[in-house]
């Protein structure tokens, strides 16, 4: 991951700074990075491993080097990180002092993910003392992206940090209560501020850090470039069919859907596109895209080989965990609190169609449909809806970057919903909702996957 992930913390002499940063080197040569360091000399706080030493881990696999070192070793990034120290440390800071995340900045000066902590000490104002670790890239909708997956590790790291810290503190005051000691005397702590090593009472906790910052950009670049999952993996739901004695199941494929008596044992990209919808329903595509991804439901009526042409193509439209709502071969009609995309055989008799129920009958073996809706459609389509047309009409796409594209597309919105979900705030909803690009024509998707991630 193309990131920086800085320690950061609040000096009662110096103000807030960057203590310990860890980021990714490609094709760098290391030792000429880390004697490049003229920096003033910190007292013992605001210091770490040194100016001129460094951490080195590297990753034979994609020849990555991830050095550790008190200062960034880039010069462009010194800066940057300062500047997400002060902000996220000063008035960035979470209502939530202890444990707080906040997602700040701008393109020029880079997108922060910043998650703020406070740790014991004995001989700081309050007992406590503030702490930050912050992660800063260029590439906003990435970061977005992995927040489940950084805010969930990043808060495991804090927790470590405050767990040591307070055994310390615990052994000092069993010693000498240094909080009796200013009551008694009246007089502020005059000692000056000590180091995390010393707070924590781990002479090796910056080799601790090293491994999980290391860590964190190993795996972070693998959550979007291997397996397209981002945040938790969701499970590849069961669909079965119905049958007169209830719900059974049947034999399911690797991605949980139906093996099927037509030879469609596996999930072919290619064959299963988006573009193979559009030939078929022609004009009506982008209408029966639209019911898909805001939650009308889609009924498609005809022999099992010619709909799960559609259904296989139009799932890829949602998210995997909303694949539950779908229903193949159904032998009854579900209602749409159960089901959102439904295929049944000509035999089964379905409702009429409606503002709410778009139906697609096949009328013969030439893949000859009849479309009936009664809705219409918005004057602006869903930001989705409308990358979504743009992908399935660019040409350089072959089908299977064309499946892959729609995969990262969806997991992008996913993951927006997931994140306006963890705000209560109707201000905050609004300010988050601004940063994320979700505008007034997205809110009917919005409220659809709301309610089923």
């Amino acid at each position: 991951m193309n990131a920086v992930v800085a320690l950061c913390h609040f000096c009662e002499s110096h103000g807030p700074s960057s203590v310990f940063c860890t980021q990714t080197l490609r094709d760098s040569k290391i030792d000429e990075q880390l004697f490049n360091f003229d920096g003033n000399k910190v007292c013992s706080a605001c210091n770490s491993i040194g100016l001129s030493l460094g951490m080195l881990s590297r990753d034979e696999e994609s020849n990555a080097n991830f050095l550790s070192t008190q200062t960034p070793v880039i010069t462009e990034v010194v800066s940057l990180v300062k500047q997400a120290a002060v902000r996220s440390l000063s008035c960035e800071v979470s209502s939530n002092k202890d444990g707080g995340f906040v997602f700040f900045g701008d393109s020029a000066r880079g997108h922060v993910l910043s998650h703020t902590f406070q740790i014991r000490d004995s001989q700081a104002r309050g007992f406590y003392k503030l702490f930050a670790i912050v992660i800063v890239m260029k590439d906003k909708m990435f970061l977005l992206n992995i927040q489940p997956f950084l805010s969930e590790n990043l808060t495991k790291i804090s927790t470590i940090l405050k767990n040591y810290a307070l055994d310390t503190y615990k052994a000092e005051q069993s010693k000498c209560s240094e909080r009796a000691q200013r009551l008694t005397s009246g007089q502020p702590n005059t000692q000056a501020p000590r180091s995390l090593a010393e707070l924590t009472g781990e002479t090796n906790i910056y080799a601790e850090l090293h491994t999980h910052f290391t860590w964190i950009l190993w795996a972070g670049a693998r959550c979007l470039s291997e397996s397209l999952t981002l945040g938790s993996p969701t499970v590849p739901p069961f669909i079965g069919r119905d049958t007169e004695e209830g719900f059974s199941l049947v034999q399911m494929d690797k991605e949980g859907w139906l093996l099927n008596k037509y030879g469609l044992d596996n999930d072919d990209d290619e064959f299963y596109s988006l573009r193979k919808c559009k030939e078929i329903l022609r004009s009506d595509f982008v209408a029966v895209c639209y019911c898909v991804i805001v939650g009308l439901q889609v009924i498609l009526r005809g022999p099992s080989s010619k709909t799960i042409i559609l259904m296989k193509s139009l799932r890829k439209l949602l998210p995997e965990s909303m694949h539950t709502l779908i229903r193949s071969d159904s032998q009854r009609y579900v209602p749409p609190t159960e089901c959102k995309l439904l295929s049944v055989v000509p035999e089964v008799a379905v409702p009429q169609p409606c503002s709410t129920i778009f139906r697609v009958d096949f009328i013969s073996n030439d893949d000859l449909v009849s479309v009936k809706w009664t809705g219409e459609m918005p004057t602006k389509y869903p930001d989705l809806l409308t990358k979504v047309i743009k992908a399935v009409d660019e040409k350089l796409f072959t089908d299977f970057v064309l499946y892959k594209h729609l995969k990262v597309l969806v997991e992008e919105w996913k993951n927006k919903i997931l994140c306006t979900k963890k705000v209560t705030s109707s201000q905050d909803l609004a300010k988050l909702k601004k940063i994320l690009g979700i505008q007034q024509h997205d809110q009917m998707l919005v409220n659809y996957w709301s309610n089923w991630l």
